[in-house]
């Protein structure tokens, strides 16, 4: 199973999580972090633990909320750590309650690689401006 974990600043990742599973029910794999009241070290940690985890054999991908943050910095840290080891693993920013129903949907049927790529297109489709 490719797992996902949600690491954001405050609460958010915990509101996006209620909210795909009000819509799609509890997900398996799905795992979040706060980086609330948590050092670097700490926020490291708690990352490594989760990514660890037996059932993220086929990968994981790690949503951040911002670009060049720490959730972002650690993110990256673990993922050249594990680089060319399993599971493998992707980083994502810009989380948005569009790109993890499509991450959720299509989980099952596609490889990380694939996966990643159709959920950046759900991201970026996600976003309209009207004038």
């Amino acid at each position: 199973m490719i797992g996902c974990v949600i690491l954001t600043h405050g609460d958010l990742c915990f509101g996006l999580k209620d909210t795909l599973e009000g819509i799609m029910g509890k997900q398996e794999g799905l795992s979040v972090i706060s980086n609330a009241e948590l050092g670097k070290e700490e926020l490291l940690s708690a990352l490594q633990k989760k990514i660890n985890q037996k059932i993220f054999v086929d990968g994981v991908v790690i949503f951040v909320d911002m670009f060049g943050t720490s959730c972002w910095q650690t993110a990256k840290k673990v993922a050249a750590t594990v680089s060319g080891k399993k599971p493998e693993i992707a980083v994502i920013t810009g989380v948005n309650l569009p790109m993890l129903v499509k991450f959720f949907a299509l989980r099952a049927s596609l490889s990380l690689n694939q996966l990643v790529f159709q959920v950046k297109q759900e991201g970026e489709k996600g976003i309209r401006t009207e004038t």
